[in-house]
């Protein structure tokens, strides 16, 4: 009976190690193909973000550039405006000064009116 086991239990081994030993050619030929394929994603991945990168560099660049001439557009408009304002204001105290001058003028008329009729009166 113990021969019989013995053979029985090598009679096994043998078989496992024959059968079941390990992956086939296709099976480790399939896992090559899985790892070759995980690879080429992982490259076109890094490619497809460095693509994006660049479109977002060019598209910030592009937005600078564009809020640059907005605000050189608007800094000449609030210029003009800014020159036409103070023309007008520089009118207006022109204006304003000639008013005083006439105003100043009367007055020197008016005193030179009343001191020549105190002259006239002390004088007669």
């Amino acid at each position: 009976m113990k021969k019989v086991f013995l053979f029985a239990t090598l009679g096994g081994a043998l078989a496992l190690a024959s059968c079941g030993g390990g992956p086939s050619d296709e099976e480790k030929a399939a896992a090559e193909q899985a790892r070759l394929d995980s690879i080429k994603a992982a490259e076109q991945a890094k490619l497809d973000a460095m693509a994006a990168e660049a479109a977002a560099r060019e598209a910030a660049a592009y937005a600078a550039a564009q809020s640059a001439a907005a605000t050189e557009e608007a800094t000449e408009e609030a210029g003009t405006k800014a020159d036409k304002m103070s023309g007008s204001d520089t009118k207006k105290e022109e204006a304003t000064e000639a008013k005083k001058d006439k105003m100043a003028g009367e007055d020197v008329k008016k005193e030179e009116a009343t001191q020549a009729k105190k002259n006239k009166m002390s004088g007669k």
